[in-house]
């Protein structure tokens, strides 16, 4: 099972779930995939939410799951 998990930088884990990919805090991502089914974003702290991180792994079905008091900063996701 673990072999389906990859800590890409710091806390920014990638998780292969079947046809698509769960990311919690996608941050220093190298390339674009766009192949996110959820995204989750544990805080606002720059490497932990990092918009342009985000872009490279969401697509246009992607799921954005934040804290509620990051729901207006993150509602252009």
């Amino acid at each position: 099972m673990t072999e389906n998990i990859t800590v890409n930088e710091q806390n920014s884990i990638q998780i292969k779930d079947g046809p698509g990919m769960i990311y919690v805090d996608p941050f220093r991502i190298r390339e674009r995939t766009n192949d996110a089914a959820f995204i989750f974003i544990t805080h606002d702290h720059y490497d932990h939410y990092s918009p342009e991180d985000i872009a490279k792994v969401a697509k246009e079905d992607t799921i954005l799951v934040v804290p509620e008091k990051m729901q207006g900063k993150a509602r252009g996701q």
